[in-house]
């Protein structure tokens, strides 16, 4: 199992010699800009990346990685009481608030604050089918030797008998997996079963595992999409592999389709950021609306940044759980190029003096829809399916809009001189 010097994505190691501060490593919920891309913050922040386009799909996840050791705790002091009108009564432990029941703070004075409804009732709600995931796997240490090493991650049951739904990067390179019930009235004092892998993809860092259990408890999916900024939302899991049960927090949606590399080479597509604290270990947890339904994976963290995390929307993780569970597998379109984001500064090294910005094309691989279009390496795409793309990440999301087989019109500059052509859609191999 591949590990980084720090680690939130959430799989804890141990090392030969104990605890954390004695090599206790944390694996899965990477740290994005931070694990592998850590190293790039000496090097120069953002080597060109050379991509396999037709990644359809966002890529990796909650990858946090901490470091050798873990920081104690801070004290935090209580937060001053609210100013404002008299709060109402907060709903209840066993309730979840409505629309109708949630302050309507537009209207409030400026200096006043809304009362926050209490989330006891989401929590209670969904906390029987957040799940812990812990791995474990083979490493070679310094004398690469093998020792075995040891993971943890979250997950949501999403169907009673026994799927489950956690990220690519919490399971990948296990030998076991090993999938833990929280306390529930059906389960008063937990439960752990072995699971078997039904299926993951990497390009959205989703994985589908499989417990032999009937009469679970589930968790419902909600519309990303009608997710606003400042929106209140709740994130659950398995931080740092902590006893007693998922751990709950709460923030806002910070932000709505982010573009962040996973440090694979891959770029994820059209994350939910949110302020919500997220730890080691809440890979493959769920981010809550107030409703308590799921509208995003936890995923990802930036290491060193201050409240900035990331989740796989909702939308997207619908689509590629049921696809799994349905084949095994996802399929994505494919135009068939590596290629890089073209901008002014190496343009200018280039001496590309009539476009300035798109795709550089750095490869084209045999018999795909671009090399049957006619495309060539050093091609500049500026134009697919008549959407403008001015970098690798637009390409995959207007070839991430489109089926198998679809044919799309490409503009794009050769040799100074505006071109077009017209490729098909077809199934990205495995192995790229």
């Amino acid at each position: 199992m591949r590990h980084w010097p720090s680690c939130p994505k959430w799989v804890l190691k141990r090392a030969p010699g104990g605890y954390l501060n004695s090599g206790f490593k944390c694996r899965n919920n990477r740290d994005l800009f931070k694990s592998r891309t850590n190293r790039s913050l000496t090097r120069g922040f953002f080597p060109a990346l050379l991509l396999s386009v037709g990644l359809l799909s966002p890529l990796v996840g909650c990858t946090t990685m901490e470091g050798e050791g873990t920081p104690a705790p801070s004290m935090v002091a209580p937060a001053p009481a609210a100013v404002g009108p008299t709060p109402s009564p907060a709903p209840g432990p066993g309730s979840v608030p409505s629309p109708a029941t949630l302050p309507a703070s537009p209207g409030l004075p400026v200096g006043q604050l809304a009362v926050l409804p209490s989330i006891a009732g989401v929590v209670s709600k969904v906390r029987p089918a957040v799940v812990s995931v812990a791995t474990e796997g083979v490493e070679t240490n310094f004398f690469l030797q093998p020792m075995p090493s040891r993971g943890a991650g979250s997950g949501i049951i999403f169907r009673s008998d026994g799927y489950i739904l956690t990220n690519n990067h919490v399971i990948e390179e296990a030998n076991g997996i090993t999938v833990t019930l929280p306390e529930s009235p059906a389960f008063p004092d937990g439960a752990s079963f072995e699971s078997e892998v039904v299926g993951r993809d990497p390009l959205t860092d989703l994985a589908v595992v499989k417990i032999e259990a009937e009469g679970l408890p589930t968790i419902s999916f909600g519309d990303a999409e009608a997710m606003s900024l400042g929106d209140w939302v709740v994130a659950i899991g398995n931080a740092q592999d902590l006893l007693g049960g998922p751990t709950v927090t709460l923030g806002i949606v910070s932000a709505k389709g982010r573009s962040i590399p996973s440090g694979d080479g891959n770029v994820l597509h059209n994350l939910i950021q949110t302020d919500a604290a997220i730890n080691p270990g809440n890979s493959g947890g769920p981010l809550l609306n107030l409703m308590g339904e799921v509208v995003g994976i936890n995923t990802a963290i930036i290491r060193g940044a201050e409240n900035l995390g990331f989740a796989i929307d909702a939308n997207t993780a619908v689509r590629v759980m049921d696809e799994l569970v349905e084949k095994g597998r996802i399929v994505w379109p494919w135009l068939g190029i590596s290629a890089a984001t073209l901008t002014p500064i190496i343009a200018a090294e280039l001496e590309l003096e009539t476009v300035q910005r798109g795709v550089l094309i750095a490869r084209i691989f045999d018999g795909t829809g671009a090399e049957k279009a006619g495309l060539r390496a050093n091609d500049v795409i500026v134009e697919l399916g008549g959407e403008r793309v001015t970098s690798v990440e637009d390409l995959q999301k207007v070839i991430r809009a489109h089926r198998i087989g679809d044919e799309l019109d490409v503009g794009y500059v050769r040799d100074g001189k505006n071109k077009s052509t017209t490729a098909v859609l077809a199934e990205m191999p495995r192995d790229i």
